[in-house]
């Protein structure tokens, strides 16, 4: 018996960080006088990591983005730059300060986006209705985050958001190999965990990754596209495998039924 997290805007408000972080970056590569138009280099080079590394944890690194984006600002200033004078063209070209540039940018992107969870995990409602659930459901079932990320990304998460009281295992598809919703992330967790996928739920907010993927190997799944909406019921859909699906209001909500769900599979 196990109850399975996804972590992203499941557990933690990864989408309006996220907004934040890179609107702050952009300030930042300004500053600096980085080169180009921070927004248009960002999603196109974000897309172009996405593409490259389709289901592999990398493609959600900033690093790759910040690099590529001096690339392109570098190889667009030799374009510009008619001459054949040799020493101009080095000049134009990636030169080992401009690594400083990208690590800096990337800690800047860290450094915002943490930030921004650490003052938001010290809101009232985390503070008395999220984290007190997480931490008593914690004491009841064995509980493991499984997300699609870098571990050192989702360690910084954690470590900035989640109470320390929390007792959970963290599982990350870096670690696995393969991303959510795929068949070796799902069996490499079930083995892992040592769990009966019948006896077990997973809360997430994607329906592909977290919801199906679960629901194809037999995991319980319930459904959150909100982590505060409003309600206090529950809709189950259709499912075309035995392991039920549900669609949430809230995490809250969906923790509280999950605990119900679980307490029943164990008698």
């Amino acid at each position: 018996m196990a109850l399975f997290l996804d972590l992203d805007n499941t557990l933690l408000p990864s989408k309006p960080a996220y907004d934040f972080a890179i609107g702050e970056c952009a300030k930042d590569w300004k500053e600096r006088k980085l080169g180009g138009d921070f927004f248009s280099l960002y999603e196109s080079a974000r897309k172009k990591v996405k593409n490259q590394l389709e289901g592999h944890s990398s493609n959600r690194l900033r690093l790759l983005c910040f690099k590529l984006m001096m690339d392109v600002v570098k190889h667009s200033a030799i374009g510009t730059n008619h001459t054949n004078d040799p020493e101009s063209l080095a000049i134009s070209g990636f030169q080992t300060k401009d690594i400083v540039d990208v690590l800096w940018m990337e800690e800047r992107y860290h450094f915002h986006f943490l930030s921004y969870l650490k003052t938001e995990s010290k809101k009232e409602i985390y503070q008395t209705k999220l984290f007190p659930k997480l931490v008593d459901l914690s004491k009841k079932v064995p509980v493991f985050l499984t997300t699609n990320e870098t571990l050192r990304t989702q360690l910084l998460k954690v470590s900035s958001f989640l109470p320390d009281s929390f007792r959970f295992t963290l599982i990350t598809s870096e670690e696995v190999g393969f991303e959510k919703p795929s068949t070796e992330f799902f069996s490499y967790v079930l083995e892992a965990t040592k769990e009966n996928p019948e006896d077990s739920i997973l809360l997430g907010d994607n329906w592909e990754d977290d919801v199906l993927g679960a629901n194809r190997h037999g995991i319980a799944s319930i459904h959150i596209p909100e982590m505060w909406g409003q309600g206090a019921d529950l809709a189950e859909y259709v499912s075309e495998t035995p392991a039920p699906i549900w669609t949430a209001p809230s995490t809250v909500t969906a923790l509280n039924f999950a605990e119900l769900w679980l307490h029943k599979r164990q008698k």
